[in-house]
This record gives C-alpha cells, structure tokens and sequence, in this order.
C-alpha cells in the first residue's frame, strides 16, 4: 500500500518519461556507466530543505537530491553509481530511505 501511495505522489511531480523528453529524463547509471537506464518515476530537485533534528529548525541546502521508489531502480543505491538529471551528471552522497517504500538520494555534482 505505502508503494503505490508513493507512486502516486512520485508521478504526480516526477521528471518527464524518456519517451517523451529524453533529455529531461532522469537517467540512472548503475556503477557510472553511460547512457544510463531511464528511470520510469522520479522527483529532482535542485535543493532541499531538511529538519535539524536537534532544534527542529528547517535547514536548506544548496544540493540536489532526487526522490524515487526502490522498486523503481534497477539496483540499491551504491556511490559508485550516478544519476543524470536536466543534462547534468550528479554523484550520490548520501542515501536516506524514508522506512518503507522510498528513498532520498542527496547529489553532488561531479
């Protein structure tokens, strides 16, 4: 149930489908090895903002992160993979599963 809650909110904001935009696709690339699998669903985002968990206090953040479903990705998010967004190539960072059915990958560019 929580996965197809997420898909929905997933779709709803997620990045164009190769098949219709393939240069707006989200593509990931499993070890950092080009072209890439698109991903069906995304969500990218340039920055974020987070919750300090000691104050409570929002904190933005200048790095891209992109949202996604696990069932969505060909493989569980390593940092030796890659993810390409609007054109530009990003490292993963950090990885932070959100417990049930999604993940929140932070990017670096590079």
């Amino acid at each position: 149930m929580a996965d197809r809650m997420l898909g929905i909110a997933v779709r709803t904001f997620s990045e164009p489908q190769a098949s219709l935009d393939p240069a707006g696709a989200v593509y990931w690339l499993a070890d950092g090895v080009e072209p890439g699998v698109p991903l069906p669903q995304a969500v990218f985002d340039t920055a974020h903002v987070a919750v300090d968990p000691e104050t409570g206090a929002p904190v933005s953040s200048v790095n891209p992160v992109l949202g996604v479903r696990l069932s969505d990705l060909p493989n569980n998010p390593t940092s030796r993979d890659r993810v390409r967004a609007r054109g530009v190539t990003y490292r993963i960072h950090d990885v932070q599963p959100d417990g049930v059915a999604g993940v929140t990958i932070i990017l670096k560019k590079g």
